[in-house]
């Protein structure tokens, strides 16, 4: 894989020079981990083992054995309180509810109620004193889908393998989450509290339903088009950014046609290239129309600057690539793209240059159109067409361009899945993308379905080939994967610990030293080219651009600021780990389990066994051994 054999090298070599020691110490900020590991006390009980020793997740039945069992004595899972069946000094029948845990652990607690008399009032008081914890490994029973495998796809498909997530796609199947996920109610971008101001807000909610909207794929499909289709908080101010958050959100289940009319007619994209009160040429002044969206739209959004094969590469006409357009055809299509202004506000009159107003799509003034024949990729476009009339040939000719499946296929394709995707893996995408009938196969033709591409991409042989950790080795799972971006680096710590995120939270601000300011990449070309290769290699490596000596240290950094926060709005609880913390074995599952998805290799476990029998305290412990885990490349790759 990538993270192991070639590209990551880049990576490992960073990192290798960071992640020396684990930090010495944690604080104990949560009551949770007191209760996962509290202090040995001579009345405490003690629990020898617990059965079953392995439950699936919901309510259960446990039989726990021990010794020192008071009289008046109650059972915990995960600290929350379970109903007594039975008890004896030595055994205690309890049922509960064993919810998903992260790292695929709950834990079980035995404590003695004791009652007595407060030295200073004189009042009954019932003090707990509680037993160590005990693990309990937790497996969905009769899984439509391996461990492995679920983990691989619901990175590839979501912001980060959740545990409740992870035990519901094991439960159901693949076919029936992506059911689900379809039709999942879209999260939203809803108007902003009065007098807010920049774009923290749009940056919060945006994270904020990243780690808890049900719309996983749609979010993840939506954050992958937004880096194709490209504004900038730069220029681009809260009341522009959040309708085009709602647009992309919609429009990420639906045809790419319309994806393209929305954004071109968006007064946001109007406003960051430049088409809003784009006027037509004035002899008389010597001005000429605004060429930045005619490029940018052919350039980056739909067609490219060279004709392709259908597997992505370049066409090559006597040992030259071929070109898509020219200058000519940029200025011609500028011309198409007069005319149109902002939005008419309520109450307002259309004028030539409506001002800025960034609600609902952007509206033509037929007198600032440039009426004249237009010529645009070979295309004849009449004189005398209303603005709406040339824009709709137009963007007809682009949607139709046969470069469009596979441009967007490589693109969708290296944000999902992979880096380095064969030609064949983008040729069958480009297939689905310029026919549905590819994928779904039930006699419709629908060209640009998104829906569709989205699908097609992540149940392609290629996106599957590594969840089978035991399969030899072949080009595509050697180079497959990729760096896992900052926001996706984050979201997929947060969501693997079960952490909280609230609303409204600093995590962007948090995120933005590692190398992405979201909302906010510096050009039109998103916060990294899609063209670059991870140095010393011929591999791509997109997201590699934005990882440096300053941001692979950030990204440590950022592991070990998170460990064991607390915060009304940021919240990560230690206390699955530190309960299990004392059986070496055990703890390194968990993080396995929870980071890497049961593929960590002998390496990796090594060196965290080393750091963690450095110590003898629990949280220490548990808090070393995931920050080398998700310090290593083999986590910062995603596979």
């Amino acid at each position: 894989m990538v993270g192991q054999r070639s590209a990551s090298n880049f990576l490992w070599t960073l990192v290798s020079l960071i992640v020396i020691a684990a930090p010495a110490a944690i604080p104990a900020y949560a009551a949770d981990i007191k209760c996962a590991q509290p202090p040995a006390k001579s009345n405490a009980p003690v629990i020898s083992s617990v059965s079953p020793n392995s439950v699936a997740p919901g309510q259960v039945t446990l039989t726990v054995t021990g010794t020192n069992f008071g009289s008046n004595v109650e059972a915990l899972i995960n600290g929350n309180l379970m109903a007594i069946v039975s008890s004896s000094s030595t055994q205690i029948v309890a049922t509960g509810i064993a919810r998903p845990t992260p790292g695929g652990f709950a834990w079980i607690n035995v404590a003695n109620l004791i009652s007595g008399a407060d030295a200073k009032t004189g009042k009954t008081t019932i003090k707990a004193v509680l037993s160590a914890a005990s693990p309990l490994a937790l497996s969905v029973s009769n899984p439509h889908v391996d461990y492995v495998t679920a983990f691989r796809f619901l990175e590839q498909a979501t912001f980060g393998p959740a545990p409740a997530d992870l035990a519901h796609l094991q439960q159901v199947g693949i076919q029936q989450w992506l059911s689900e996920q379809i039709a999942a109610t879209p999260s939203t971008f809803p108007p902003p509290p009065p007098k807010t101001g920049g774009l923290g807000y749009a940056r919060s909610t945006f994270l904020y339903n990243a780690m808890n909207g049900p719309d996983q794929l749609r979010q993840r499909a939506a954050f992958s088009l937004g880096q194709i289709v490209v504004i900038s908080g730069v220029k681009i101010n809260l009341d522009g950014m959040l309708p085009w958050l709602n647009m992309i959100q919609q429009d990420a289940f639906g045809n790419y046609r319309q994806m393209l009319q929305d954004v071109t007619l968006s007064p946001s994209m109007g406003h960051y290239l430049d088409m809003v009160n784009n006027d037509k040429a004035n002899p008389r002044t010597g001005t000429l129309p605004n060429e930045n969206y005619a490029r940018e739209v052919m350039q980056l959004f739909s067609i490219g600057t060279v004709m392709l094969n259908n597997d992505g590469t370049p066409q090559i006409v006597a040992g030259e690539t071929v070109p898509t357009y020219t200058q000519t055809d940029i200025q011609n299509l500028a011309r198409v793209f007069t005319g149109w202004t902002y939005p008419t506000q309520p109450g307002k009159t259309l004028k030539k240059h409506n001002p800025p107003y960034f609600v609902g799509p952007m509206v033509p003034y037929e007198s600032n159109h440039d009426t004249e024949p237009k010529v645009v990729l070979g295309y004849n476009l009449p004189g005398g067409q209303t603005a709406e009339a040339d824009l709709k040939s137009v963007l007809d000719l682009l949607f139709n361009h046969p470069n469009v499946g596979p441009f967007i296929a490589l693109r969708l394709i290296q944000h999902l899945v992979t880096s380095n995707p064969s030609g064949a893996y983008v040729s069958r995408i480009a297939s689905v993308f310029n026919d549905n009938n590819n994928f779904y196969n039930n006699g419709t033709h629908v060209r640009g379905d998104l829906q569709a591409v989205v699908l097609a991409i992540l149940l392609d042989p290629e996106a599957r080939a590594g969840d089978d950790p035991n399969a030899a080795p072949s080009p595509t799972i050697t180079n497959g994967g990729h760096l896992r971006e900052p926001v996706l680096f984050a979201t997929g710590i947060f969501r693997a610990l079960a952490g909280y995120v609230g609303e409204p939270n600093p995590l962007a601000d948090i995120i933005t030293p590692m190398g992405q300011d979201l909302l906010r990449p510096a050009t039109v070309f998103n916060y990294y080219t899609p063209f670059y290769q991870v140095p010393n290699t011929m591999l791509a490596g997109p997201e590699f651009q934005l990882l440096t000596p300053s941001t692979a240290i950030q990204r440590v950094n950022f592991v070990n600021d998170i460990l064991g926060v607390h915060r009304i709005e940021l919240q990560i609880s230690l206390a699955p780990f530190v309960a299990i913390a004392g059986d070496t074995s055990t703890l390194i599952q968990a993080v396995d389990n929870a980071l890497t998805g049961r593929r960590m290799p002998s390496g990796i476990r090594a060196a965290i066994l080393t750091a963690i029998n450095a110590t003898k305290d629990p949280e220490t412990r548990a808090r070393n051994a995931l920050y080398l885990a998700a310090s290593a490349g083999l986590y910062q790759v995603e596979h």
